[in-house]
């Protein structure tokens, strides 16, 4: 796999999950999150060290991805669009995805054997010493950044995201900016024009989570906080959990002082920008393309609708499909997935909703024979983490089998190691055999009509 551009971070659900689906393209397994082979023969010694040791390494090495404000200024937007597209197989397709980036969605992708173009990447700064809870601050100094990123490009939306629960390690290095396509890069329309024949669908992943901002430009957003584990409102009025997790930190205040916020708009990292919607319409008109929107607002959602579409795409195989599969976050492996038979259900991270979601699955379903769950760490007892113990619980609703899959139950959530040792121990669970035959669009799309509505997922031809 060539090396990304700068710019781009590979430790970021958006290009992951880019690696993730070309890898089952390809037939391959996804075998490293980081892509980086030096990265993973570090990791088994960095899970050995003392707590705050690995919490420093894993900061450091996400740092690495980060650039300076000088390489901002020469972003080369197009050249992260050619790395994106050049993943896959150059060949011509039945669909293509573009839009929201969504574990789910990489599974359907993968069952259909189609690409995705993601509308949203993740570009790290280098800013050390920040303040991750010094919300004022953060928007202050992010402002030249900004800047630079609107003029890098006039087709980019900024969306600087400070969010101190989750990202907590990371940001005492780095500020986070998610770039949002408003038009499509020349290298995704060149891609798009050569993959898909006249008659093919391009379908508009649409996640719809909303988040308030404080507004920095006509194009340009400050979001502080994250859908996760804390609430909207703990993050902007505070509560006994922020008091607790800011104490536990040694925080000497009761809550976060983000500014004032002035607009809603699409979540920094799993929200769609509606501007980019005419352009795919006026594109699919002209090329013959069918074009359909697969809209949603959490995230989660969409895993429900994936599951059932798995299910009865095995059962059209003659396959059971008796083994369940639990990502977390970038931890997914695709191709392995649909080898082993096994059902995905994707989550978005570690923590208690999405563990909730887990249940609520588990509880309309058959059981199943195995569960196999990766976990992602993150490395802090942030609020709303989900603890080990709460997974456990979830594992027990096997009949035979359920179980960790690269996870180390004792070092969780500071277990780095799971990013190179998540896969290998995934392909070991069950045989590897050949997936059915690839899901036809149609047959997506019957899914889609079938349980949409049931989770609050939508399929809207246009």
């Amino acid at each position: 796999m060539s090396k990304p551009p700068k710019g781009i971070a590979r430790f970021d659900s958006s290009a992951a999950m880019v690696m993730a689906l070309s890898n089952a393209l390809h037939q391959r397994p996804f075998d490293s999150a980081s892509q980086v082979s030096g990265v993973d023969r570090v990791l088994p010694a960095l899970s050995l060290l003392p707590e705050r040791m690995r919490e420093w390494g894993h900061a450091i090495g996400g740092m690495a991805e980060g650039i300076s404000l000088s390489q901002v200024q020469q972003l080369d937007i197009e050249g992260i669009a050619r790395w994106v597209a050049s993943q896959y197989p150059q060949q011509q397709y039945q669909a293509a995805f573009v839009g929201s980036t969504n574990g789910a969605m990489v599974h359907l992708a993968a069952a259909m054997g189609v690409p995705w173009l993601p509308q949203t990447f993740l570009c790290p700064v280098r800013s050390l010493r920040n303040d991750p809870d010094d919300a004022q601050k953060g928007l202050a100094d992010g402002k030249p950044i900004t800047d630079a990123l609107l003029a890098a490009s006039p087709h980019l939306a900024v969306h600087q995201m400070q969010d101190p629960n989750q990202d907590r390690l990371m940001l005492e290095q780095m500020s986070y900016f998610r770039l949002k396509h408003r038009k499509l890069p020349l290298e995704y329309n060149e891609f798009l024009l050569s993959a898909l024949p006249p008659g093919s669908t391009l379908i508009v992943n649409n996640c719809t989570q909303q988040w308030p901002v404080t507004r920095t430009s006509d194009r340009s957003f400050y979001q502080f906080g994250a859908l996760g584990g804390a609430t909207e409102q703990e993050y902007f009025n505070g509560g006994p959990r922020v008091m607790e997790f800011l104490a536990r930190h040694g925080i000497e205040q009761e809550q976060w002082t983000p500014p004032p916020t002035d607009a809603t708009v699409p979540e920094a990292e799993w929200g769609f920008d509606a501007h980019l919607m005419g352009e795919l319409k006026k594109l699919a008109n002209t090329q013959g393309w069918k074009l359909v929107e697969l809209r949603y607002e959490n995230p989660e959602a969409l895993s429900f609708v994936t599951a059932e579409i798995y299910r009865d795409w095995y059962l059209s195989a003659g396959v059971i499909g008796s083994r369940l599969v639990v990502d977390n976050f970038l931890l997914m492996d695709p191709w392995t997935t649909m080898q082993q038979h096994a059902i995905p259900f994707w989550l978005s991270f570690c923590t208690e909703p999405s563990a909730h979601a887990l249940q609520r699955y588990l509880d309309r379903q058959p059981p199943f024979r195995n569960i196999d769950l990766l976990l992602f760490s993150h490395g802090t007892e942030s609020i709303g983490m989900a603890p080990i113990e709460c997974w456990q619980q979830l594992l027990n609703y096997a009949i035979d089998e359920g179980a960790f899959v690269g996870v180390d139950p004792e070092r969780f959530p500071r277990d780095f190691n799971s990013l190179a040792r998540f896969d290998t121990e995934l392909q070991q669970r069950a045989p590897l055999l050949p997936p059915p035959a690839p899901l036809t669009t149609e047959k997506f799309l019957m899914g889609i009509q079938r349980y949409g509505h049931k989770f609050q997922v939508e399929c809207l031809p246009h």
